[in-house]
């Protein structure tokens, strides 16, 4: 019997045992590195794309307040509830769902509630400190989030809406200076909006949390609040009010004389 010999012909030459588990060990590092950089990869996918989203969000809001709804007739599809939280008389607050489970508000129900002022006095002249946030679905993203209120898959946030006047919250009224009646009318005329929006909002049981993320939108009104009242006789409230821009009040003697 003859040996076999080393110098096999190339049809006849194979890969041995140790290349072929050298070969998996390689490719299986691979593996496991990539799969290890997946779950990473897809969750900066998923942050861009809710930045993203926020960011249009936010100036599409602010546009809206500033515009005092005019135009907008399908923000109500996205805002599911709003709550007004009076900080100094707890007793003040409420929220309003919206949709089906709730009560059908329109577009300027809508912009009053999160138009109403941070600052505020009641019937007897004490001062009030209100909070509002609204739970919204976005408006932008995907089209297969478009669905009804009840789409339990849509990304939603928190939205929080801060009017404050741009003039001094107390002025003297026993020197009715010219100084005085500039800031009345700063008072009266120039709001500062800010619009502060945290996400995800996600439901667990029947309470809905929010995350820790956060972005805030500045911007400034030239304009007056007008009456929103019974404008939606669903609303029992009297003191909704909206901005109206490039509209304002001219005041002299602690009067309003005009609005043009």
């Amino acid at each position: 019997m003859q040996p076999l010999s080393p110098n096999l012909s190339r049809a006849n030459r194979a890969f041995t045992m140790i290349e072929i588990a050298l070969s998996i060990a390689v490719v299986a590092f691979a593996l496991v590195a990539i799969i290890g950089v997946l779950p990473t990869g897809m969750t900066v996918q998923k942050d861009n794309r809710e930045d993203t989203i926020i960011s249009q969000e936010g100036r599409y809001w602010m546009q809206a307040i500033k515009s005092g709804a005019l135009g907008l007739e399908d923000i109500t599809n996205y805002v599911e509830s709003i709550t007004v939280s009076n900080i100094t008389k707890p007793t003040l607050s409420y929220t309003i769902n919206n949709g089906p489970t709730g009560k059908a508000l329109t577009p300027t129900d809508v912009i009053a509630l999160l138009s109403t002022p941070k600052y505020d006095y009641d019937i007897k002249g004490n001062a009030l400190t209100n909070r509002v946030t609204a739970r919204v679905k976005a408006i932008t993203g995907p089209a297969a989030e478009k669905g009804p209120l009840t789409n339990e898959f849509s990304f939603r946030y928190e939205l929080q809406s801060e009017i404050v006047p741009s003039g001094p919250l107390m002025l003297v009224t026993s020197n009715l200076t010219g100084r005085y009646f500039y800031d009345m009318a700063r008072r009266k005329n120039l709001h500062e909006v800010r619009l502060i929006l945290r996400w995800p909002l996600m439901q667990r049981g029947n309470d809905w949390i929010v995350g820790s993320n956060r972005r805030t939108f500045r911007g400034t009104v030239a304009g007056t609040y007008v009456s929103a009242t019974n404008l939606n006789s669903v609303l029992a409230l009297t003191n909704l009010v909206v901005l109206i821009p490039n509209k304002f009040e001219v005041i002299s003697n602690n009067i309003v004389h005009a609005r043009f």
